[in-house]
């Protein structure tokens, strides 16, 4: 009687590789030590750890970390999926993060330890209905957020099956996904993309030409 090899089920390793190439990422392992130069990401390995990059663009670097909290009711580990551009030179964007919305006592203490505060955005409802973002300077924060930008931060945090964090530095924008399971690699390729939109809109300003500078230090993590 012949039996048929059972098939074995891809590893998430597998899958990344499969995914790097499609789209072209290089291992960007070497890489890691800067990184954690540039943001606050823990103790935890990058792994594995892509990139892409192209003459006169952003690098994208794509992630899986392993990361274990420990409290007083014992340790919880979570997988986080992170996407990182790093711009050529600085954004002209006001420092900021934006997320889904939370519990009021939880984001009061994130923007405590970040120095920001939330932003007042009850004029725009359809957008404060589900996002938060905070910022140091609101009224420079408030200059990007064109409808455009209402709408892929809509699509990139609240409208697919991860819900991440994002945070904009002085020349980086970081996205990241933390759960007990993995960032599906379709939400990860999209909000990629999300993060090259976004660029693209901080490149042109919101009004056809590039804002001023940013003047204020990007939140902690940027």
């Amino acid at each position: 009687m012949l039996f048929r090899a059972r098939r074995r089920t891809p590893t998430r390793r597998d899958q990344w590789r499969d995914f790097a190439r499609r789209l072209e990422l290089i291992d960007a392992a070497p890489q890691e030590a800067r990184l954690r130069d540039w943001f606050d990401l823990g103790d935890s390995v990058l792994e594995p750890l892509y990139g892409l990059r192209r003459q006169g663009q952003p690098t994208l670097f794509l992630f899986d970390q392993e990361r274990a909290r420990s409290g007083p009711t014992g340790s919880v580990s979570s997988l986080v999926t992170g996407a990182i551009l790093r711009a050529p030179g600085p954004l002209a964007v006001a420092p900021m993060r934006a997320q889904a919305k939370g519990n009021p006592v939880m984001e009061a203490i994130e923007a405590g330890r970040t120095g920001s505060r939330r932003l007042s955005l009850e004029d725009l409802p359809d957008f404060d209905a589900g996002i938060s973002v905070f910022a140091r300077d609101e009224a420079a924060a408030r200059v990007w957020l064109t409808k455009a930008v209402q709408r892929v931060l809509q699509r990139m945090l609240v409208g697919r099956s991860v819900s991440p964090v994002l945070v904009v530095g002085s020349r980086n924008m970081l996205a990241l996904c933390e759960g007990i399971e993995p960032a599906p690699f379709e939400a990860l390729e999209a909000l990629a993309a999300d993060l090259f939109t976004l660029y693209a809109m901080v490149e042109s300003g919101p009004t056809g030409g590039r804002p001023g500078p940013p003047t204020e230090a990007p939140p902690a993590g940027t």
